[in-house]
């Protein structure tokens, strides 16, 4: 107001109610000295070493919608969506003239523990000046954090007349392990010189070929080499492994490589579609990435080829190192795109590309993976966002 703005009431909220309650989401308050009134509020307490701690990814996408509310009685709306988490948003381009767009748009969040629980979509009809919103939904973040993977859900628009969106949304979680805060006190080991400080005692399950491995490591071991140019190598045995986690005691040091001494073990792999953002007729980009974790599709994001993912991941596993021919088929045919070959560390020098004689008009790719040595051993689709409706050539 001019002047002097009115009181209308204020709420108090007790810090140890949102400590006790860990996530304090969508909490009515009464307003107090007034005579009606609420505040809606949402409030998580995370402590301060965990507040940056990554969660996982998340991969969300609005393939289209029916039924959308008609603002302008003189012609139909011209949608786009837009996906929003805290600050974070994401625009889909524009259908013109239709209720019943097609957006096939996705939009990918990093999550942290500090980061917002719910992501927005929202409709608005474009126009000149002030575009109209259309209706909007609000998804739970932890609902897609329990189910991993949603696959074509509709879902009602809120704060409409009418209408609904086809959604699907895929979790990825960070392998993050919380373990012993306590720095490993250590004495300096000279290059020439390899001592082992402790003996480790391991007890290893004897499982089938089907079966994959455990070793649970009692007691904690390394040794530590001093390299020429002054800086420290230790070698640490795992307090715990298996095939998804390797746990080991912290120590100063911030990053770590697990290593074997056999050669083309079976790892577990995504094959991870991409296209380049700036062709909108990109051919599709066919990556083997070790699985664990979202930074290996950051690092061909960030590759400087103008790579965005266009898809979900398909898991698989492969043996590291081994050269698999990858066959499509379409129309009846079969195609061979050349060799994959997974590494376990290093720049991604392997991939096949998905060109236009060989898209159908559907949306995923039929994938075959065949060795030299065993034939055919992985076969199964890619889904991805976009519908592939280049004609076959």
């Amino acid at each position: 107001d001019i002047g002097k703005d009115d009181f209308l009431g204020k709420a108090v909220i007790e810090i140890h109610e949102i400590y006790k309650a860990k996530d304090f989401m969508n909490k009515w308050i009464p307003l107090e000295k007034c005579e009606s009134g609420q505040i809606l509020i949402s409030a998580r307490f995370i402590p301060a070493k965990k507040i940056n701690r990554s969660i996982g990814h998340i991969a969300l996408a609005v393939h289209k919608a029916k039924k959308i509310e008609k603002k302008n009685m003189l012609k139909k709306a011209d949608p786009y969506v837009l996906i929003k988490l805290g600050k974070e948003e994401h625009k889909s381009e524009t259908v013109n003239n239709s209720q019943r767009p097609s957006w096939n748009f996705g939009a990918e969040f990093d999550i942290k523990e500090s980061s917002p629980r719910q992501i927005s979509i929202e409709v608005f009809d474009e126009d000149i000046g002030n575009d109209a919103n259309i209706g909007n939904i609000t998804i739970d973040m932890d609902t897609i954090i329990k189910k991993k993977t949603i696959e074509n859900v509709w879902t009602k628009l809120e704060n409409c007349k009418s209408g609904e969106v086809l959604i699907s949304a895929k979790f990825t979680p960070s392998l993050v392990v919380d373990v012993n805060e306590e720095d490993i006190s250590n004495s300096t080991i000279n290059m020439e010189k390899e001592v082992i400080i402790k003996e480790i005692e391991t007890k290893k399950e004897q499982t089938t070929s089907l079966d994959k491995p455990k070793q649970v490591v009692t007691e904690q071991s390394y040794l530590e080499l001093k390299n020429p140019d002054g800086h420290d190598i230790e070698f640490v045995d795992p307090i715990y492994c298996d095939d998804e986690y390797v746990v080991v005691e912290k120590n100063s040091k911030n990053w770590f490589l697990v290593v074997s001494s056999l050669a083309n073990l079976p790892i577990n792999v995504n094959l991870v579609p991409f296209k380049q953002t700036s062709d909108t007729s990109s051919a599709i980009f066919l990556y083997p990435l070790p699985r664990g974790g979202f930074h290996n599709i950051k690092r061909v994001v960030h590759s400087g080829k103008g790579l965005k993912k266009c898809g979900y991941e398909k898991d698989c596993v492969l043996r590291a190192g081994e050269p698999y021919q990858f066959w499509t088929d379409t129309q009846g045919k079969n195609f061979n795109l050349g060799n994959l070959k997974t590494e376990t560390f290093g720049p991604d020098k392997s991939w096949v590309v998905y060109k236009e004689e060989h898209f159908k008009p559907q949306d995923y790719i039929e994938v075959t993976l065949s060795s030299d040595e065993n034939g055919p051993e992985f076969n199964g689709p890619i889904s991805l966002y976009d519908r592939l409706n280049v004609e076959a050539a």
